[in-house]
């Protein structure tokens, strides 16, 4: 089945990565980004590298997800680096390096759902932030994975 998989995606893909923060009494922040990259899967997980520009910036940051149905690792290095790891009914507790220090960050995942087609994956993970153990609010991550020259659409 493993094999069969590997059949249906490309490794060369576009990745589209929407999050979503919604804080208590202030205006919701969303982040999107659109970038090729490299897919394949190993050990039953998904894995999708890809690279990015900050505004302002002129180094690569280098990220990379890891995931399948109830776990996601999201890891990116460069100026701005962090690894976030989502589990289903479990906090977790990381660092979140900048130019400007680092912020410790806990992400306690509510859901995380992942839906495959033959050309495409997608992934939806709920969560609630908190930095330096105070929240910060109910946060979301849309995740589309799509063979390269497909045009990717995130709901």
């Amino acid at each position: 089945m493993q094999e069969d998989k590997e059949k249906e995606m490309t490794k060369d893909v576009v990745v589209s990565l929407k999050g979503l923060q919604l804080a208590p009494d202030q205006q919701s922040d969303a982040v999107e980004v659109i970038a090729p990259g490299e897919y394949y899967i190993r050990n039953n997980k998904h894995y999708v590298l890809f690279e990015e520009i900050m505004e302002g910036e002129t180094q690569t940051l280098k990220n990379m997800l890891k995931f399948n149905d109830n776990y996601l690792e999201f890891t990116r290095k460069g100026p701005m680096s962090v690894h976030m790891i989502f589990e289903k009914g479990k906090k977790n507790l990381t660092y979140y390096y900048t130019p400007f220090g680092s912020i410790q960050i806990g992400i306690d995942a509510t859901s995380i759902e992942v839906k495959e087609t033959e050309d495409e994956i997608r992934a939806e993970v709920k969560y609630a932030l908190d930095v330096n153990y105070e929240f910060v609010g109910d946060c979301h991550i849309n995740i589309a994975v799509k063979k390269k020259g497909a045009a990717v659409k995130i709901a």
